[in-house]
């Protein structure tokens, strides 16, 4: 039977045990640049490298920045989404941060959650603890820095497509780069986060 969970407002504070949310409200460490017309976030996320002190076993790894362009995922009746996989990158921390796209269809309001940030934590088996799973919204404003070795879904778009830059450490090692785990299914409840979603969207 599948595990329900519904959806959580994505905050620097809730996020903190996997990773980094990328934003300018609500961060502590604003600073004002450029002669006063600017505002700037310093260390707004821990970027992170492991290989580099994992020892000579592991090939070394590049910074990859790359653009992720993601695709709305099919839902249920038009609210459910159901998680089946989970990932990890075991040395590198990973950045999406969305890339605002003018005239793109559903993005005019920035404050409109757009895209699902599932984690879970790491159990005894060194597999997810699905009793730990958990759902975030997040909107336009926002990016995400996933920890290195932090269990999350795959990208999780709803509604539209959205395009991220991404930051991550890569060596082509495919167990190294990321590690894939199937999962019981659990079901999210989108609603009432996301609105105005196709009722004829399906699995």
């Amino acid at each position: 039977m599948a595990r329900d969970i519904v959806v959580e407002r994505l905050t620097i504070e809730s996020f903190k045990p996997y990773g980094d949310v990328i934003q300018l409200e609500g961060n502590k460490n604003v600073v004002v640049a450029n002669q006063g017309t600017a505002k700037r976030v310093n260390y707004v996320a821990k970027l992170e490298n492991l290989r580099e002190c994992s020892g000579p076993a592991l090939q070394s790894a590049k910074p990859n920045m790359c653009i992720f362009s993601s695709a709305p995922r099919p839902t249920i009746s038009g609210r459910f989404f159901q998680v089946k996989l989970l990932e990890r990158h075991p040395y590198s921390s990973q950045v999406f941060m969305p890339i605002h796209q003018h005239g793109q269809k559903g993005a005019s309001d920035p404050d409109a959650p757009c895209y699902l940030v599932i984690v879970a934590e790491n159990g005894p088996d060194d597999k997810p603890d699905l009793s730990t799973i958990r759902a975030f919204a997040a909107d336009s404003t926002q990016g995400i820095n996933y920890k290195a070795n932090s269990w999350h879904s795959p990208m999780v778009t709803i509604g539209r497509r959205v395009n991220f830059l991404v930051l991550v450490w890569e060596n082509r090692v495919a167990l190294q780069d990321c590690e894939e785990a199937p999962i019981d299914p659990v079901v999210v409840d989108l609603a009432p986060s996301f609105k105005n979603l196709s009722s004829d969207s399906k699995l």
